[in-house]
């Protein structure tokens, strides 16, 4: 009798265990719901457009939902069943809404208390909302300037702008204006709607002033600064610096009178002036030298000539930089040769 007692102890305690256990696996058998596909059509509108929310809801367990909601602005609209079955189908609703941007998630409970919100943290922005016809947003311009702000005349200047408009357009209208003169600018990096944009360019001595324009598709217009407008850059002249000619030669040194001789200097100017005078004066005959190898502003230049019997040649080069800058060579006097025998 003993151990049939003990029997009947041990099933109690087994019941009583099953007994206070069933509501929690009851509980973690009732899975979340899931909503799929969420949109609102169309994005923008008037106040007299017709707005349709939909969603796909569906429940791992078969479950009904108790409600399906769509929030904007965070007031509930109720949605109903527009097709397939409530345990797996598309909810709708349809509805206006007053001018204005606007944002939504929505929002689901299944039949045993499961909850889902899409989407879980946050909401989507729209739909944007006109009073007479579909609204626009206006594009932003931010972080607008010019490197550098100080400089002199011979520097490049360059204006950046951030453009951004959330409604996508193509081919924005973005423009510096400098001066008074009105300058578009390039997209530089970045996608159309949302890149930075610049101009680059020379300005003459003097302070100077700007500010930033946009337009969008729509024809609205937006400024950085809002109003007035930015001062900058200073720009002062640039001190010009005098070209130098080095590394003069003949070649040959001599030679006969069926010889052409070649004239040889090698033109380096600082500020990468072009000379529009490069001469040789031959027996103080001037004549051209044209430029054989480098660039233009630092480079050899060359003249090649026949010559008749000497040995009193003389020669000396001379150049200009276009900015005031002069350089002969040699600095005073002359060279001599080449000496020409038969």
């Amino acid at each position: 009798m003993r151990t049939k007692h003990y029997a009947f102890a041990a099933a109690s305690v087994v019941l009583l265990v099953l007994v206070l256990a069933s509501p929690s696996l009851a509980a973690q058998g009732n899975a979340k719901p899931c909503l799929c596909h969420p949109k609102i059509t169309p994005m923008t509108g008037t106040a007299k457009t017709v707005f349709v929310a939909s969603v796909a809801y569906s429940d791992p367990d078969g479950d009904a939902p108790a409600k399906v909601e769509v929030y904007i602005d965070n007031v509930g609209y109720q949605m109903r069943l527009a097709r397939g079955k409530a345990a797996n189908g598309t909810y709708r609703a349809r509805l206006t809404l007053p001018p204005g941007e606007h944002s939504y998630f929505f929002y689901t409970e299944d039949a045993r208390g499961a909850t889902e919100r899409f989407p879980r943290y946050g909401a989507y922005n729209g739909p944007f909302v006109g009073a007479k016809k579909p609204m626009n947003r206006l594009p932003l311009l931010t972080e607008g300037g010019v490197y550098f702000d100080y400089g002199s005349d011979q520097s490049i200047y360059t204006y950046t702008v951030h453009y951004k408009d959330m409604d996508c357009p193509p081919s924005p209208q973005v423009k510096v204006v400098v001066d008074g003169i009105v300058h578009d600018m390039k997209l530089h990096s970045g996608k159309s709607n949302d890149g930075v944009y610049h101009y680059q360019t020379k300005l003459p001595v003097g302070p100077h002033a700007y500010y930033f324009m946009a337009r969008d598709r729509n024809g609205d217009c937006v400024s950085l600064p809002s109003a007035g407008f930015i001062r900058g850059p200073q720009v002062v002249a640039w001190e010009n610096s005098a070209p130098k000619l080095i590394d003069h030669r003949i070649e040959p040194a001599t030679g006969g009178t069926r010889n052409r001789y070649g004239y040889l200097v090698h033109y380096n100017d600082v500020d990468g002036d072009d000379p529009p005078v490069a001469l040789i004066y031959i027996d103080n005959v001037p004549h051209g030298m044209k430029l054989v190898s480098g660039n233009a502003g630092n480079g050899l230049y060359s003249y090649a000539s026949g010559l008749f019997l000497s040995n009193m040649h003389t020669y000396y080069f001379y150049f200009e930089d276009g900015k005031g800058g002069t350089r002969r060579l040699p600095a005073v006097g002359v060279f001599h040769g080449p000496v020409v025998t038969r």
